[in-house]
């Protein structure tokens, strides 16, 4: 004899999604977003309306190569059917890499362990049109010795207010960065991945623009460690652009739910 009252099945997802036509991942009224998109998909599935959670925000412009997300679906539905039957209803700009069982308590946002984050720029390169929405090619060559030494300072736990573009009152400014590197083996590209256990609105951004800044002689070495100290520095953070941006990766228990860099970018990461 079934149970009548077991907890409704709830299944997690890994998702892909090329965000530079979305105005972020977020649900948002009147506007097209990674979230309206996979519940609207989901909700044609289950012929009634479904919410999803999502494991972290991106912002418009920003892709995501390994967004986690979750949601209760009717119990019928085996994970590869599922998989299926979503891919297949969704738009061209995303994708579903996975789906699974999870428990019923679990939430991909609250029991993420870290992110990882990549951000890709194009040195030295001009006109690369299938390029605009997918790296920064900024106009200032750049000092590697100088983007290894900021990357050097970001590990460890202390407030990023200076490097958020909004606060967060209910969870503080505080976040544990658990490293943070560049890459430099595939030319022009020059590959950055920084793992922590959450990031502020906009920090990656602000750390990378920065960084370039710093690393293009634009600015002084010593106003990153202002920043990071929690000073003002001599004039505000510079945010690299959204569309170098992507969310590489979710760890929960220990595990990845996917492997380092992103798709059409020949890096490997760095496995931290």
């Amino acid at each position: 004899m079934s149970d009548s009252k077991a907890p409704p099945a709830r299944f997690r997802a890994t998702i892909e999604y090329d965000g530079t036509s979305f105005h972020g991942s977020q649900l948002q009224p009147g506007v097209r977003t990674v979230q309206r998109e996979v519940e609207e998909a989901l909700g044609k599935l289950f012929d009634r309306p479904v919410r999803i959670d999502l494991a972290g925000r991106t912002d418009a412009g920003v892709h995501a190569a390994a967004q986690e997300i979750a949601f209760g679906p009717p119990s019928a539905w085996s994970p590869e059917e599922l998989a299926r039957a979503l891919g297949a209803n969704l738009p061209d700009d995303v994708t579903v890499r996975k789906v699974r069982h999870a428990a019923h308590e679990f939430h991909p946002r609250f029991d993420a362990e870290r992110r990882r984050y990549g951000y890709v720029i194009a040195e030295g390169v001009r006109r690369r049109p299938f390029l605009r929405d997918r790296a920064w090619i900024p106009k200032w060559a750049l000092d590697r010795d100088a983007l290894d030494r900021l990357a050097a300072a970001m590990p460890g736990e202390r407030s990023f207010e200076r490097f958020a573009r909004a606060g967060q009152p209910e969870r503080g400014t505080r976040c544990r960065v658990a490293s943070a590197a560049w890459c430099f083996d595939h030319p022009p590209f020059l590959f950055f991945e920084i793992v922590a256990d959450r990031f502020l609105h906009h920090m990656v951004r602000y750390l990378v623009g920065t960084s370039v800044e710093i690393a293009a002689g634009r600015r002084p070495f010593e106003d990153f460690e202002r920043l990071l100290a929690g000073e003002a520095a001599s004039r505000p953070v510079f945010p690299a652009p959204p569309g170098g941006l992507y969310l590489t990766g979710v760890r929960y228990g220990g595990e990845w739910n996917s492997g380092p860099g992103i798709p059409w970018l020949p890096v490997d990461g760095h496995r931290k």
